[in-house]
């Protein structure tokens, strides 16, 4: 359980970082596209899903495909709190995280 909670502080200070720096760039009046947003969380959950498959023995598809369906709902959860209105495109963004936090788990595995 500890390991699991060590891995969801990977994805949790990167997107509060990358919150940070759009935050500077909002500031300075400069627009991010969704493209450059959507790859920098494409980064994001393919490293910590290589992270999981580092640390997992067995099946670690699985078991990233299980962290990027957690962290999906975790972020379709917050964006119903906070009433974000919801799209086509967050139904992709939410399959461009499991996808990429299971092809990571799968490279991680392979790195051991």
């Amino acid at each position: 359980m500890k390991k699991y909670l060590k891995l969801g502080l990977v994805p949790v200070t990167s997107i509060l970082s990358l919150a940070l720096i759009m935050t500077v760039f909002n500031l300075f009046e400069i627009d991010l596209n969704k493209i450059i947003i959507t790859i920098m969380m494409i980064a994001i959950t393919f490293i910590s899903g290589f992270i999981l498959g580092r640390n997992t023995t067995d099946k670690a598809y699985l078991k990233g495909l299980i962290y990027g369906v957690i962290l999906s709902i975790v972020m379709f959860l917050l964006s119903f709190i906070l009433l974000s209105n919801h799209s086509l495109y967050n139904i992709i963004y939410y399959i461009i995280i499991i996808t990429s936090t299971t092809l990571g788990s799968m490279f991680g595995i392979n790195k051991k």
